[in-house]
């Protein structure tokens, strides 16, 4: 990877209180822009606390039963049934889909529960479209995206676009999206709540690319949906 500085990404940064509804807002607008111009939309799913917050803010805000022609993916999963606590897709049906998943839409999972990941990770693939429409990351205080965690070797997968992996963290077993998946993405919003990821992103703003080290410099030129100023950086 190119050692260089990353480019500026595009930042929004609502208050708090109504971070996830501001959110929420930004998202479904855009999915509702791609289905004027297309007619089809295909939109990548994150898990994490601020992914739970904001999915909750958009079931509430509009009817997400009145979609159509939108496909939902899932950038990774745990490896643990779909109704376990840790499951991403189990928490989007809880928050997102909890009235429903649109008729006119289709909601693809991982199947991460199966005894076979190398296979589960072959399925996955085929069904995903060449590129995304629109991809949600959350981002870990270590810089992980997805569960491409740092020095992972699947930093460095450039043809496979699902792999099963071993996180360092609860649950272990995992199946996450890899680098070209993020890089081609069309739009990517980058779900960074609280100080803490406001300063990781002021980090690896002012340090070369390095994503080995933060992994989240695959999506550095995304737009990163904040809750907290970058204090003493100057943008």
């Amino acid at each position: 990877m190119e050692n260089r500085r990353a480019h500026f990404p595009k930042i929004e940064i609502f208050k708090a209180a109504f971070w996830d509804q501001r959110a929420a807002e930004l998202v479904h607008m855009q999915i509702e822009s791609v289905l004027r111009r297309r007619g089809h939309c295909n939109i990548l799913l994150t898990g994490g606390a601020a992914a739970t917050k904001m999915y909750s803010a958009w079931s509430r805000l509009f009817d997400i039963r009145s979609l159509k022609n939108v496909s939902f993916f899932f950038g990774d999963e745990r490896c643990v049934p779909p109704d376990h606590p840790d499951s991403n897709y189990g928490m989007a049906m809880r928050t997102l889909f909890r009235v429903g998943i649109p008729q006119d839409c289709t909601v693809h999972r991982m199947e991460a529960e199966s005894d076979d990941l190398e296979a589960a990770a072959y399925r996955y693939s085929a069904v995903m479209p060449k590129s995304v429409d629109i991809l949600l990351l959350g981002v870990g205080e270590d810089g992980h995206i997805a569960s491409l965690f740092p020095y992972s070797a699947a930093l460095h997968e450039n043809i496979r676009r699902v792999l099963p992996i071993i996180g360092p963290k609860q649950p272990y077993q995992r199946l996450t999206i890899t680098p070209p998946v993020i890089l081609q993405a069309h739009l990517t919003f980058i779900l960074a709540v609280g100080a803490a990821k406001a300063s990781l992103l002021a980090h690896a703003l002012r340090m070369p690319i390095n994503i080995d080290a933060l992994p989240v410099h695959l999506a550095i030129k995304g737009t990163w949906l904040l809750d907290t100023p970058l204090n003493g950086f100057d943008m």
